[in-house]
């Protein structure tokens, strides 16, 4: 009798897949006859249309499209906190200020000090600057009278050969004619060596005058370069502990006032008005203008999914609401999560994020949600459940 009924039912099916409507709804007013004598030991189940297609569920938590640490290097008394934990908050927005008084005084007094050297460096600059133009007039004055020395010298020392030279060429040229010339050899050969003599005193004379010019240019270049050094030399004055101290202290004032990075939800607050921060940690920021909701997936069905595909989320606080999302980031390193358990019950998983198509804002920081992966999206086809199979 069994076997009998199983044949009935395979029978239906084939009929429902096979026949159409009116074929679908006799066949199985007649098989509930049959069900009815037989003693209602079996019951049927009416095929219909459903979705056929693969999903993975999990559960997850919302978190934020990104947290920030709003830290500070600070150690001051902090005078003002503007927001509690919870609220929301515009990129801008003055989180807190520390008291400045302290800070503000030593930039004051630094600041007046640089100031009062700044003078002096100016005035010792204008004077550098004056020496300077004054050594370069002075070379001037100085090279030029060096070389009307040199240029004497020249000039004597050619005169001096010229001279020598004709006085040679005139007692040459008389001592050719013999008697019969009335040139006086005695006063002029005296003339030509004592000339003579004296030549190598003007050749002397050429060459110190050439080195005492030589001189005068390379002593006043050097007086020059002196001064151009010094001048240089206070373009790299201005970085200086004194101004290093005044940018950091200015540094300091500016970071006072402590503004959002971002938009987003204060999701924790680690600061009081009168005390000075236990911790470099001010508070955290968490974006929300994206909901994503953080889940878990066990090892043995994190190759089945990738970046892209949809989801369905809810949540017991939108109980009538299915919000579709896709999945927007898959964390490849394997995490330790109680809610995801891996092969042998160990607890791994890999953490996924899947994101909402439209941003929600009744699902908040935390809350709970289910997410129904689809992995084979197969769509509405007809079909019955396994309940209405059996052997």
């Amino acid at each position: 009798m069994a076997k009998k009924n199983k044949i009935i039912i395979g029978v239906l099916i084939a009929l429902v897949v096979a026949g159409g409507g009116y074929t679908a709804y006799s066949t199985v007013a007649g098989v509930k006859s049959s069900m009815a004598a037989m003693g209602g030991k079996y019951s049927v189940i009416e095929a219909g249309e459903n979705d056929l297609s693969k999903t993975i569920s999990n559960s997850g938590k919302v978190i934020g499209n990104g947290t920030v640490d709003v830290t500070t290097k600070l150690t001051a008394e902090v005078s003002e906190v503007n927001v509690s934990i919870g609220d929301h908050v515009k990129e801008g927005d003055v989180l807190c200020v520390f008291d400045d008084t302290e800070i503000r005084e030593k930039y004051n007094s630094l600041k007046k000090r640089i100031k009062n050297s700044d003078k002096k460096t100016e005035s010792s600059h204008e004077k550098n600057e004056r020496d300077l133009e004054t050594a370069k007039t002075k070379k001037e004055v100085a090279v030029s009278r060096a070389k009307r020395a040199y240029n004497k010298a020249v000039k004597e020392r050619d005169a001096a050969y010229s001279k020598y030279n004709s006085l040679v060429n005139e007692y040459n040229s008389h001592l050719s004619d013999g008697e019969e010339s009335n040139y006086d050899f005695a006063t002029a050969d005296a003339q030509i060596d004592s000339l003579y003599d004296s030549l190598s005193t003007y050749d002397d004379a050429v060459t110190t005058a050439l080195d005492s010019y030589n001189d005068t240019i390379e002593q006043w270049d050097e007086t020059i370069q002196g001064y151009q050094d010094v001048i240089d030399a206070e373009k790299y004055d201005d970085e200086d502990e004194d101004q290093k101290e005044l940018k950091d202290l200015k540094e300091q004032l500016e970071q006072c006032t402590v503004t959002a990075p971002q938009d987003g939800v204060i999701t924790a607050l680690n600061v009081n008005e009168g005390t000075i921060p236990s911790s470099a940690s001010l508070m955290t920021i968490v974006n929300t203008d994206k909901t994503v909701i953080e889940l878990t997936v066990k090892e043995t069905e994190i190759t089945q999914i990738a970046e892209g595909m949809e989801a369905v989320v809810t949540s017991k606080v939108l109980p009538d609401e299915k919000m579709p999302a896709k999945i927007t980031r898959i964390v490849n390193v394997i995490s330790s999560d109680a809610s995801a358990m891996g092969e042998g019950g160990d607890g791994s998983g890999y953490k996924v994020e899947v994101t909402l198509d439209t941003t929600s804002e009744k699902l908040l920081i935390g809350m709970s949600a289910s997410v129904e992966i689809t992995v084979d999206a197969v769509g509405e086809k007809l079909s019955v459940p396994y309940s209405g199979v059996i052997e």
